[in-house]
């Protein structure tokens, strides 16, 4: 099977998460994507994020009447920060004849030298870039030690980047790749929604309503 894989805070999941879940496996034709939820983030401040049980039953709310969609507990599940490489390594195991892509905006994509062991990362499984406003594909060459995984015709991504549809896919020596997938942006922010929800501000279409009931009966994000 070939099956994404996308994970994050989800504080909150919203139908931008949805929309981009749903073009990707479309696009690379993927049999399902497990939603991922983190656990304790290394880059986040914990503070700032409700409790994991509630992220992980947005997460499920969210992914009702999606039979594509599915949600995956393993980072939940597992004592103290959550690790990507640690993640895919135990996802690897799990699915030995599998397909598996990691799903992430070109954004997350730059800082990727900051995470723990980025050149096993990108071994471990293929990674799917996808569109992000202000983070042009291009960058890609002058994101330090990637720089010594494979050379990039930064052109290709260049003009990825002005054609604004498309996709440019790099083998890797590791035997994976890395897919630069332009696609329309979603104007959805998860801090955009927790100002308003803040604020007592209109959600409509920008959460799925179970979960936009969810927060509203246990009182997240200062909603009442």
């Amino acid at each position: 099977m070939r099956i994404g894989l996308l994970g994050g805070t989800f504080n909150p999941i919203h139908n931008g998460h949805l929309y981009i879940a749903e073009e990707v496996r479309k696009k690379l034709h993927l049999d399902r994507i497990l939603f991922i939820p983190s656990g304790t983030p290394p880059h986040k401040k914990e503070k700032t994020i409700p409790p994991a049980k509630h992220r992980l039953e947005m997460t499920r709310l969210a992914l009702l009447g999606h039979p594509d969609f599915e949600l995956c507990e393993i980072e939940v599940k597992r004592p103290g920060k959550s690790y990507s490489v640690e993640t895919l390594s135990e996802l690897k195991r799990l699915h030995p004849h599998d397909r598996l892509f990691f799903i992430i905006g070109m954004d997350a994509f730059v800082d990727l030298p900051t995470w723990r062991e980025p050149e096993r990362l990108l071994s471990l499984c293929d990674f799917v870039i996808v569109t992000r406003p202000g983070h042009p594909f291009s960058q890609f060459p002058d994101i330090g030690p990637l720089q010594k995984i494979q050379k990039v015709d930064s052109s290709r991504l260049l003009e990825l980047d002005h054609l604004g549809k498309g996709s440019v896919t790099i083998p890797l020596t590791s035997g994976t790749s890395i897919h630069f997938l332009s696609i329309s942006p979603s104007p959805i922010s998860a801090s955009e929604i927790r100002k308003r929800l803040a604020a007592g501000a209109e959600t409509k279409n920008l959460l799925p309503e179970p979960v936009a009931s969810y927060i509203i009966k246990n009182k997240l994000y200062g909603a009442s």
